[in-house]
């Protein structure tokens, strides 16, 4: 795929949307591009944190000691908490359909962070909305 493309391709994602041509590039070259099967575990609770995924297409699961949790579709994020905050995972998450997502490891994701930190800006509400309803998950 052309660099034009694939910035097109990215800016399909919402949270890329409004970034520009070099923001664009660290993340294509920060990641790799996935297709997994439905029923696939990408993360599993209690497991080290070494990465996130990012839904282009297809949804996601998440489910805390048996739990459903939530649902992520295309543009949505998970594994970001646990590299954040540089501890264990507190959830799992399996693919509920075929997904294609982008695979960004612990490593290049600080790299992103800083090149790009207008999408650390566009994660933060998603992440204290996430923070929430895993504190009332464990209150019940």
């Amino acid at each position: 795929m052309a660099r034009n493309d694939y910035h097109a391709h990215l800016k399909s994602v919402p949270m890329f949307a409004d970034l520009g041509r070099h923001e664009l590039d660290v993340i294509a070259h920060a990641s790799t591009e996935l297709d997994l099967k439905a029923g696939h575990v990408l993360m599993s609770a209690g497991g080290s944190a070494h990465e996130m995924f990012i839904v282009i297409e297809g949804e996601l699961e998440v489910t805390a000691d048996g739990d459903h949790i939530a649902k992520i579709g295309p543009g949505g994020f998970a594994g970001e908490m646990a590299l954040l905050t540089r501890s264990h995972r507190h959830a799992t998450v399996t693919a509920l359909t075929k997904v294609h997502v982008l695979h960004i490891d612990g490593r290049a994701f600080a790299t992103i962070l800083e090149e790009a930190p207008q999408i650390a800006v566009k994660m933060l509400p998603i992440v204290a909305s996430r923070v929430n309803e895993l504190s009332e998950h464990h209150a019940h």
